[in-house]
């Protein structure tokens, strides 16, 4: 196992483009989503269940070595959050190797 930084990012679902290009333009390719995910925040209620999943969330994980690149890349979310809200986590981990 490596150690890594686990950065989970909920935003909402029309911003996940955005995050999607933030990523691949900072180099970071790897990450998993989970689109439609619910939940309560400062901000309200966030249904998972709406057609046009206008008011959903998607829940990005991503797994980072790099400890510059974990520091840019809270920078450069916590914009994306106060405009549309979220939160973004990081955590140590350990990143089991395949």
């Amino acid at each position: 196992m490596k150690p890594c930084k686990r950065i989970e990012i909920v935003i909402e679902e029309p911003m996940a483009p955005k995050l999607v290009e933030l990523l691949r333009d900072m180099g970071l390719r790897g990450y998993t989503t989970v689109p439609n995910i619910g939940g309560e925040g400062d901000r309200g209620v966030r249904r998972a269940d709406e057609l046009a999943g206008d008011s959903s969330n998607t829940l990005f994980i991503i797994a980072c070595q790099d400890a510059k690149l974990v520091g840019e890349l809270v920078e450069q979310v916590r914009p994306l959050l106060h405009r549309s809200g979220g939160i973004c986590l990081v955590s140590d981990a350990q990143w089991v190797v395949h």
